[in-house]
């Protein structure tokens, strides 16, 4: 069977779930193997951080190391996804405006880029939604 989101069977949809509570390490979790849209990312935790920490969508291009490419979320005041928020709270994650920035070619990654420390998070469910070009 096809699964179809909003009416395109191409989407692809990559999730960064790691399996313990998460050491707040920057971590690359897609390799586009084509040219890709981003069209959504959305991030659950089961448990909120207890103070200030948040964590980014990036794409890394070339030689980037994990999370030190260019931003595409737009949320909280561009910082991202924010861990502190109530746990078991779906965040639906507001991406850049700028086509180019959200358009992946072959061999760039989505990463995710945490800022703070990542305190008492754990549980973090990250998905991005990329449209085939």
């Amino acid at each position: 069977g096809t699964v179809q989101f909003n009416g395109n069977s191409a989407l692809v949809c990559a999730t960064y779930a790691p399996n313990s509570a998460p050491a707040a390490t920057d971590k690359a979790f897609f390799v586009a193997t084509r040219s890709y849209l981003v069209v959504s990312a959305s991030e659950v935790h089961s448990v909120a951080a207890g103070g200030a920490s948040t964590l980014q969508l990036v794409k890394d291009t070339s030689t980037n190391a994990p999370g030190t490419g260019t931003d595409l979320l737009t949320n909280n005041t561009n910082t991202g996804f924010d861990l502190a928020a109530t746990a078991n709270t779906p965040q639906v994650g507001t991406l850049t405006a700028t086509v180019a920035t959200k358009t992946l070619a072959a061999g760039n990654r989505l990463s995710v880029d945490y800022a703070n420390t990542i305190q008492s998070t754990a549980g973090v469910v990250v998905t991005a939604c990329l449209a085939p070009l």
